[in-house]
């Protein structure tokens, strides 16, 4: 991301922030760096947009049908919940880390994932390369899942993550919200975006209880329960 704006990174650092959120907030390090190790994936490779946030929201929300979202929480109103402030600083923090040229490479080539929860008709047709938490990660086979394939350029601009976000958006105060970023620098003359952490520290989450408070983690099947790795 040398040479982007700050703007975009401001953009790019709260699209990937949402998507450890939402994706893996009652998850550890590992899996939240694993679920953002993934989009970073994903932006690299033809077959999805390449940026953060036209990765991150993929779908309705960039022309596509109403059911084709490629996360579930950008459709399945997710973000009508208000972020845990803790929560939502360690999802940026990692998120930070990732942008930074952190790799998580257990997941290697992987462009997709689950939870335990589920066995989406399309895992069959991959190859699983980790289980991390409580998530199964793939890449596809033949060429598309190897090395040679990931070979998209970053769009070096971030797109307006827009209604999409919902109550996240929201709760971020405007001189830091990636929408108006643009704007509030050109007003105030500093040329600063607020970090996330800044915002969240802030004040996200009414009350402390609702602050601390995790989402609860996702079901897990009984077939899958202690399974401990690869079946």
């Amino acid at each position: 991301m040398t040479g982007t704006s700050a703007a975009d990174r401001a953009r790019a650092l709260f699209c990937l922030t949402t998507a450890i959120y939402y994706e893996a907030a009652s998850e550890p390090d590992a899996g939240q760096r694993a679920v953002a190790q993934v989009i970073l994936n994903r932006v690299r490779h033809p077959a999805f947009p390449a940026s953060i946030c036209g990765v991150v929201y993929q779908g309705p929300h960039s022309g596509g049908a109403p059911t084709a979202c490629q996360f579930s929480f950008a459709c399945d109103g997710a973000t009508a919940r208000a972020p845990a402030r803790l929560a939502w600083v360690r999802a940026e923090r990692n998120a930070a880390m990732v942008l930074a040229g952190y790799v998580y490479s257990p997941v290697g080539l992987a462009t997709h994932y689950h939870t335990y929860a589920v066995t989406p008709p399309w895992s069959r047709s991959l190859v699983m390369t980790a289980v991390v938490g409580a998530h199964f990660f793939h890449r596809w086979k033949g060429y598309w899942g190897t090395a040679a394939a990931f070979k998209q350029h970053y769009l070096g601009r971030e797109p307006l993550p827009g209604r999409a976000t919902g109550a996240a958006f929201a709760a971020l105060p405007t001189t830091a919200r990636p929408d108006i970023a643009d704007g509030a620098r050109g007003a105030s003359g500093s040329g600063v975006v607020m970090s996330a952490t800044v915002q969240t520290n802030a004040g996200i989450g009414s009350t402390p209880a609702e602050a601390d408070r995790l989402p609860p983690a996702p079901e897990i099947l009984d077939r899958w329960k202690d399974t401990g790795g690869l079946r």
